[in-house]
């Protein structure tokens, strides 16, 4: 069984995962989830570990017991996903900041990555954030563009989390290599 690695960062969009996470166990993958202290507040890692049958790690979950699990998740794992990615998320994988569960653990893998960003148009567009993702994508990571469209705070444009089948899609395409 191939093992992803998804990391869920704070957009609306972070329920989503749930959905995402169940088509991977649904096609027989092994998910490991990985959620941002603000993602916790909109999806509930209960959820994802039922959805899942593994334990959910947190910041909460960072030393607990002595684990290092931003360092286990690593082994074996075929892929990791940032799906939703938010700008703070994008921005810490782009400079090398490991302050957090999510972050830690995009440090230490040595597997492919694939980012599927989800914000605010007007963030989404902001030259920070480009560069960012331009950095990432230089470094051979690779990105599901977001949707056009209306986003929850009621704005329009790019932003919008990707369809989660494209990003499933294009998660499976990595994975085997196409």
């Amino acid at each position: 069984m191939k093992k992803i690695v998804l990391a869920v960062g704070s957009s609306i969009s972070a329920y989503k995962s749930c959905d995402l996470a169940r088509l991977f166990v649904k096609s027989g993958y092994d998910v490991y989830t990985v959620l941002t202290e603000n993602a916790t507040k909109l999806v509930s890692p209960i959820a994802l570990e039922a959805l899942t049958g593994h334990p959910v790690y947190t910041d909460e979950t960072l030393w607990e017991k002595h684990e290092m699990g931003h360092i286990t998740l690593k082994d074996d794992a075929a892929l990791f996903l940032a799906a939703p990615a938010t700008a703070n998320m994008i921005g810490k994988f782009a400079n090398g900041i490991a302050d957090d569960m999510v972050s830690t653990t995009f440090l230490a893998m040595k597997c492919p990555i694939l980012i599927a960003p989800a914000m605010n148009p007007n963030m989404y567009s902001h030259p920070s954030v480009q560069f960012n993702i331009g950095k990432l994508k230089g470094w051979g990571f690779g990105f599901v563009e977001p949707d056009e469209g209306l986003v929850a705070c009621g704005d329009t444009g790019k932003g919008r989390l990707a369809d989660i089948n494209i990003i499933y899609q294009a998660a499976v395409d990595v994975i085997e290599g196409k």
